[in-house]
């Protein structure tokens, strides 16, 4: 506390920025423990489709299938996968069982040319 009083405004800002962030980060980082680690302990699997909007669900879900046989083994219900549009997405989508993802994506490829 002593060296605190020593400080001062400028360096007294210096040190309120970072306390922010680490408050920010904990708490980030919390919410991403507490949701990897509940989906753990509930043993309930989580999955995850993100696609492009020029792709419509039905589509999107026949071609989930397909990546999710080839790439997990196994073959989700329709009701068990979270669907998200996503516009950073070129062309494609990208599946995710738990924290495990596949792209399958353009916009991958566009990337590793670049």
């Amino acid at each position: 506390m002593e060296k605190l009083e020593k400080l001062n405004s400028s360096e007294l800002k210096i040190v309120l920025k970072w306390l922010k962030l680490y408050s920010d980060l904990s708490r980030k980082l919390w919410n991403r423990w507490k949701a990897i680690f509940g989906r753990e302990l509930s043993w309930k699997k989580y999955y995850k489709v993100e696609y492009t909007s020029a792709l419509n669900e039905e589509k999107v879900f026949i071609q989930a299938q397909n990546a999710f046989n080839k790439a997990f083994w196994i073959i989700p219900k329709k009701e068990d996968i979270v669907f998200i549009q996503n516009d950073t997405i070129f062309w494609g989508i990208k599946i995710f069982e738990n924290d495990n993802m596949v792209d399958l994506s353009l916009s991958k490829a566009i990337d590793q040319i670049k």
